[in-house]
């Protein structure tokens, strides 16, 4: 059932975020899904992110029975949208809806109703599947699970309720985000306006700030539970970012490993970790800058003297892994003779 309230509380119990940058053509469907929600009691508030389509036109068409707010604002990325969103929203949860996805109708139900059973939870969410977009293949009927075997989060000690809502209470959670994920992307939660109180996105970031703001979260102590089953449907394609991130070789990705390396950098002078979640933290960020960085981002596009420097970087960083260290002196040896990618 979804979750109730007393009646005379009148703000929404949900705020849904839309933040949207020339997305208009999948703006029809997401009003389509968020619409079938089986939980009504819910406001939209769509941040456009300087679009210069006809996104307006199709957001001022829109009839969806609830209350709808368009915020238009100069561009300034898909964070400060959000943050953008968080300063309109009035609901005690907060969901944020990416234009190109599209909810099931149970989503925000069962993730408003664990929240409302298990108070000491801040972060509710459920799997995703995800899909081609142009040709509607499914690429992975459940991204909690890779090929079959569960992701390592799974095995992370959790207790689980009458309704499969798993509540995480395992010491290596913090640790498991950094090194392995929990796939709690904003587009598959619900998440209490409190954990924005102190804090909101940095919109310094293009890809990765999420996963960062996830991570601080934690290791403040906010608690976090799952069902695992999919709510979501993830449609990839070559606009949106988490598709560019997925793929290799291609010039556009090295923005997005400097990213990476840059915010799990800020990770470590800005954010107090345990002895554990701080060497995971080491571990991440040199593989990080090694494998993504300097192999793929530099070395494999011809960058020889770019790529070592990553290699050193990561290096200084985790001293303890044979493969890297392995690798490193090869490229070094071809980069002597002259037979690196390219010829750098």
């Amino acid at each position: 059932m979804p979750a109730s309230r007393p009646t005379s509380v009148t703000r929404p119990l949900v705020s849904i975020i839309l933040p949207t940058y020339n997305r208009a053509r999948f703006l029809p469907e997401a009003f389509t899904a968020i619409a079938a929600q089986t939980l009504t009691d819910w406001e939209l508030v769509v941040v456009d992110d300087g679009s210069t389509d006809d996104t307006p036109d199709v957001v001022h068409a829109a009839t969806l029975g609830r209350p709808l707010r368009y915020v238009p604002q100069a561009n300034g990325g898909a964070y400060a949208a959000r943050n953008t969103g968080l300063d309109h929203a009035t609901g005690e949860y907060i969901a944020f809806y990416d234009s190109d996805d599209l909810w099931l109708p149970r989503h925000l139900e069962r993730l408003a109703g664990a929240l409302a059973r298990h108070p000491e939870v801040a972060w509710a969410y459920a799997a995703c599947r995800s899909v081609d977009q142009s040709s509607g293949r499914e690429l992975a009927s459940s991204t909690f699970y890779d090929n079959g075997r569960p992701r390592s989060f799974l095995a992370l000690h959790a207790t689980r309720d009458s309704d499969g809502f798993r509540v995480i209470d395992d010491t290596g959670v913090v640790a498991c985000q950094i090194e392995h994920g929990l796939y709690a992307g904003l587009q598959n939660s619900l998440i209490r306006r409190s954990v924005f109180e102190r804090e909101r996105f940095s919109p310094d970031y293009r890809v990765v700030e999420d996963v960062l703001f996830l991570i601080r979260r934690l290791a403040e102590g906010m608690r976090i539970g799952y069902y695992d089953d999919v709510q979501v449907t993830y449609r990839v394609h070559d606009d949106n970012s988490s598709a560019s991130v997925s793929g290799a070789g291609s010039g556009r990705l090295l923005p997005v490993y400097e990213e990476q390396v840059m915010g799990l950098e800020s990770l470590q002078r800005s954010t107090t970790l345990n002895p554990r979640d701080a060497r995971a933290l080491r571990r991440r960020l040199a593989h990080v800058a090694f494998w993504h960085l300097g192999y793929a981002g530099h070395w494999q596009r011809g960058e020889g003297p770019a790529a070592s420097r990553a290699f050193r970087r990561a290096l200084r960083e985790w001293p303890w892994s044979p493969s890297m260290w392995k690798t490193w002196l090869a490229m070094e040896v071809r980069r002597a003779i002259g037979s690196t990618p390219n010829g750098a």
